[in-house]
């Protein structure tokens, strides 16, 4: 059998096994079940550590192109919008959508759309494994300690959620632009712009 990446099946199975529980088949129609408190644990954490914003999931200079109203409506799957070095107007996300605060409006001009900086929601199966492995192991040592037999402890501490945050920083250091003392210091930057 060949291995592939983590399942959302194989990761709330393995929150289940960490407290002594059976496995489950499926995710569907699980009520409100142990299973069920483990996949909103998943999902939880697969939100908060997505939110950070990382190399699988983070878009630096992002063209929004207007609707037909000059309107610019989020996606449901956008986590969070940050400013952008190559935009000069400053837009913030507000109601669902991208407002100019330089000109107190939602309108943008249908040929000049806003940039920004902006973090992404996927589904657990679309994260690389590294991010995979590491929401599983922080979501079952928090289901670990929530469950009520936690005392018997058969899966991961926090010695294991080290070692997977290790593993995805080294990855996503693998994704980052090099950086130098010349073109990233910022003591550096700014003699030279002097």
């Amino acid at each position: 059998m060949q291995l592939s990446a983590t399942t959302e099946l194989e990761a709330v199975n393995q929150l289940l096994k960490a407290v002594g529980e059976s496995p489950v088949n499926s995710l569907d129609n699980l009520g409100f079940t142990d299973a069920s408190i483990a996949r909103d644990t998943l999902r939880t954490k697969a939100r908060e550590i997505q939110s950070k914003g990382w190399y699988f999931n983070r878009d630096y200079d992002f063209y929004f192109t207007p609707a037909s109203d000059g309107q610019v409506v989020l996606p449901a799957n956008v986590i969070s919008i940050r400013p952008s070095t190559a935009e000069s107007r400053r837009i913030t996300p507000r109601a669902g959508k991208l407002y100019n605060n330089d000109g107190s409006t939602y309108v943008f001009p249908l040929d000049n759309g806003p940039t920004v900086e902006v973090v992404w929601m996927f589904d657990f199966e679309s994260l690389p494994e590294t991010a995979r492995r590491y929401i599983t192991v922080t979501a079952a040592t928090q289901y670990q300690a929530q469950f009520q037999g936690s005392e018997q402890s058969y899966g991961f501490t926090k010695d294991d959620e080290k070692f997977a945050l290790i593993a995805l920083l080294e990855e996503e250091r693998s994704f980052e632009p090099r950086a130098n003392m010349f073109n990233d210091g910022n003591d550096v930057s700014e003699i030279f712009t002097r």
